[in-house]
C-alpha cells in the first residue's frame, strides 16, 4: 500500500506547474512571495491527515515515518553506512549511524547530525535519505545520533545526548576516518536547537566547539509564541497546535522554556560570543521563521559569521520535500554547496 501512495504522490507532484497551482486554493497572505505551488500542495494534503497531536507518541512517530516515506527521493547509494551504539555513563546506548561516501579517504570531515521532530518525533530512518546525500555532496563523514524522545525522556535528555555523541565523536574521529579538528554539527527544525545548544554548552564548559554549524529551519525559543506563530500556524504543514504538543512533551516544566539551552534567542550576546560560523536556512511559511531570522541577528550582533539564507516560498521541513519539489531540491543543494565552501577552505 505505502508503494501505490508513494508512486501516486511521485505522479501528482510531477504534473505541470500551473495544474498544481489549478489543484491547490489560494493562500491569504498579506506577504509579498507566493507559496511555491508543489508546498501548496504538500500543505493541501496535510490537511487531510490524522494530526499527531491527538495520537500516542508512538503512533505519532510510526504515522511521521510512514509519511515521510512518501517523500522520499529513490535511494541514494553510499559506499559505507555501519550502525553502531555508543555507550552510555548510565549504562545504556546512544544508537548513532556512520555514512561515509569517501570511505578510502582518511582525515575527512565530519558532520554530526540531529533529526527534527520537536524532539518528540523522528529517528535514523526519517532523516536517512538526507543524510546519504549530505555525506556524499559534501564529501564528509556524516553521523546522525538517534537521541532519547519525549514525552518518556523529557529535558534535558536529548540534549544530554547530544552532548554524548559528540564527546565520543571527538574521541573516535580518527577510528571513522576523520578528524577531531574539523567536527561540525547540523540539524533541522528541533535538532538545530541541539545543535546550536551544543556549542554554546562547549564554550561554557571550555570544551574545543565545533568548527561550524547549520541551522534548518530551526526551533529556537520555546519560552513564547512570536508572530510568525499566528501568520504561519495553520495550514502549513506544521501547526502551532503541534508544535505546543512538541514543547509540553519535552519541556513540562514551563520554568525550563526560558533557559537558553531551550531558548538561545534569550541569551545574551557575550553567550553568542565565540560561536563557530553558522548557516542558518530559513522558510518563508513557516511558524518559527522568526526565532531563526531573530537568532541570526543576535548572532551577528555577536560578531559570529552567519550565513543567512532565506527560502521564502518553501515551508518547514523542506530537506524531506527535497524528492518532490524543485524549489526544496535547491535549497538542499545550497547546504550542500555552503558546507563544502567551507570544509574547502580550512586546513585539517
Amino acid at each position: 500500500m505505502l508503494g501505490i501512495k508513494k508512486s501516486v504522490a511521485q505522479l501528482v507532484f510531477s504534473l505541470p506547474e500551473n495544474w498544481i497551482s489549478a489543484l491547490t486554493r489560494k493562500n491569504n497572505t498579506n506577504e509579498s512571495n507566493a507559496l511555491d505551488p508543489r508546498c501548496a500542495l504538500a500543505c493541501n494534503i496535510a490537511r487531510f491527515l490524522p494530526k499527531m497531536e491527538h495520537m500516542s507518541p508512538e503512533k505519532a512517530r510510526k504515522h511521521y515515518r510512514d509519511q515521510m516515506k512518501l517523500f522520499e527521493e529513490g535511494e541514494f547509494p553510499i559506499a559505507h553506512i555501519e550502525d553502531k551504539l555508543i555507550p552510555t555513563p548510565s549504562a545504556s546506548f546512544i544508537p548513532i549511524r556512520v555514512y561515509n561516501a569517501n570511505p578510502q579517504k582518511r582525515n575527512l570531515p565530519t558532520i554530526l547530525f540531529f533529526h527534527g521532530g520537536g524532539l518528540t518525533i523522528g529517528n535514523l530512518e526519517t532523516h536517512d535519505s538526507f543524510c546519504r546525500k549530505l555525506s556524499h555532496y559534501t564529501k564528509s563523514i556524516v553521523i546522525a545520533v538517534d537521541y532519547r524522545l519525549a514525552p518518556e525522556h523529557p529535558y534535558p535528555a536529548a540534549h544530554d545526548d547530544a552532548w554524548l555523541a559528540y564527546q565520543y565523536v571527538r574521541n573516535s574521529a580518527y577510528i571513522f576516518g576523520g578528524s577531531p579538528k574539523a567536527i561540525a554539527v547540523c540539524g533541522d527544525s528541533a535538532g538545530a536547537l541541539l545543535a546550536t545548544t551544543l556549542c554554546l554548552r562547549a564554550k561554557k564548559n571550555n570544551v574545543q566547539a565545533p568548527i561550524y554549524q547549520a541551522l534548518l529551519y530551526p526551533m529556537l525559543d520555546t519560552s513564547k509564541e512570536s508572530d510568525t506563530y499566528e501568520l504561519f500556524g495553520e495550514n502549513y504543514v506544521l501547526t502551532k497546535t503541534l508544535m505546543r504538543w512538541f514543547i509540553q512533551n519535552y519541556l513540562p516544566q514551563t520554568k525550563d522554556r526560558s533557559l537558553i539551552q531551550n531558548s538561545p534567542v534569550l541569551a545574551e550576546t557575550k553567550e553568542l560570543k565565540g560561536l563557530p560560523p553558522t548557516y542558518i536556512g530559513i522558510a518563508g511559511f513557516d511558524p518559527l521563521r522568526e526565532e531563526g531570522e531573530t537568532y541570526a541577528k543576535h548572532l551577528q550582533t555577536a560578531g559570529v559569521k552567519v550565513e543567512e539564507r532565506h527560502f521564502p516560498s518553501l515551508v518547514h521541513g523542506y530537506i524531506q520535500l527535497s524528492g518532490l519539489i524543485p524549489k526544496a531540491k535547491e535549497a538542499e543543494e545550497d547546504l550542500f554547496q555552503s558546507l563544502l565552501r567551507f570544509f574547502s577552505q580550512i586546513k585539517i
